[in-house]
């Protein structure tokens, strides 16, 4: 009798502990939340230019770091189950311009509509004012193609030297002034396009085009409603093409600073 109890709570005991292993979800899977407890084995830092997008391991997003000039920039991505799975800490040290980003990437993809509605979660720190540089974008970034488009949603700045911390975009900063305003998200947002020769995502010394959503009341923590954006900027007549990415962007235009985000999932 005594045996056969002993038994029964063996058999027991090994159902909880092959319950508990299927309720978790594999490192190299990701969990579909990212909201795993903090674990720094999933850290990865790169330090150097990507050479375009790179795949993340074990994870359904991507990440690229482009840097000209200064030292010690680097790009800290905190795995594919923690922060919400697209979260990542960026340091620059007087560079000439460091981008840093994290999101979804698909090259030669469909246009916007394809993707469903686009939302991005985001909670995140920085370092002061007046420590990126001469310019300074935090948001959502991509490019399209055909036509060729680079875009921003600009949710925050690090202000300037020169301008405080007022629009960072503008007639002052780009060269363009104001193609129009709408309400999303909370807040207005200035519209802003202009057409430019340099570097792009299919080569040097070509033309494309940018626009530029800039929102008047900065923040750090929100919601993100990316495809109604698109839709907005459709209604000014500034169409995208087949996008090739879109992902949550640091840039700094010098200065020593750092960005860090302790949520940033997209959906």
């Amino acid at each position: 009798m005594k045996k056969r109890f002993l038994t029964g709570i063996f058999i027991l005991s090994l159902a909880f502990c092959l319950l508990a292993s299927c309720d978790k979800t594999g490192g190299d899977e990701g969990t579909d939340d990212g909201d795993g407890d903090e674990n720094e084995n999933e850290w990865r830092t790169y330090t150097s230019n990507s050479g375009g997008n790179q795949p993340l391991p074990g994870s359904k997003y991507g990440y690229e770091m482009w840097t000209q000039g200064g030292n010690n920039n680097k790009l800290i991505w905190y795995g594919p189950n923690q922060r919400g799975g697209a979260a990542f800490r960026a340091e620059w040290n007087n560079p000439d311009d460091f981008l840093g980003r994290v999101g979804y990437y698909w090259g030669n993809g469909g246009k916007y509509t394809t993707y469903g509605n686009l939302y991005c979660d985001f909670t995140f720190t920085r370092s002061a004012d007046k420590t990126a540089g001469n310019y300074s974008y935090i948001g959502i970034y991509g490019w399209s193609k055909d036509p060729l488009v680079e875009y921003y949603i600009v949710e925050d700045w690090f202000s300037n030297p020169y301008y405080g911390s007022w629009n960072p975009v503008g007639k002052d900063t780009i060269g363009v002034t104001n193609h129009g305003s709408y309400t999303q998200d909370g807040g207005t947002y200035y519209v802003y396009k202009k057409s430019r020769t340099g570097a792009s995502i299919v080569g040097n010394n070509t033309t494309f085009t940018q626009y530029y959503s800039v929102r008047q009341s900065q923040r750090k923590s929100g919601t993100i409603s990316i495809t109604e954006h698109f839709k907005k900027w459709a209604d000014l007549d500034m169409e995208l093409g087949n996008m090739y990415e879109c992902k949550f962007l640091v840039e700094a235009g010098g200065g020593i600073g750092w960005f860090e985000a302790s949520r940033l999932k997209f959906r």
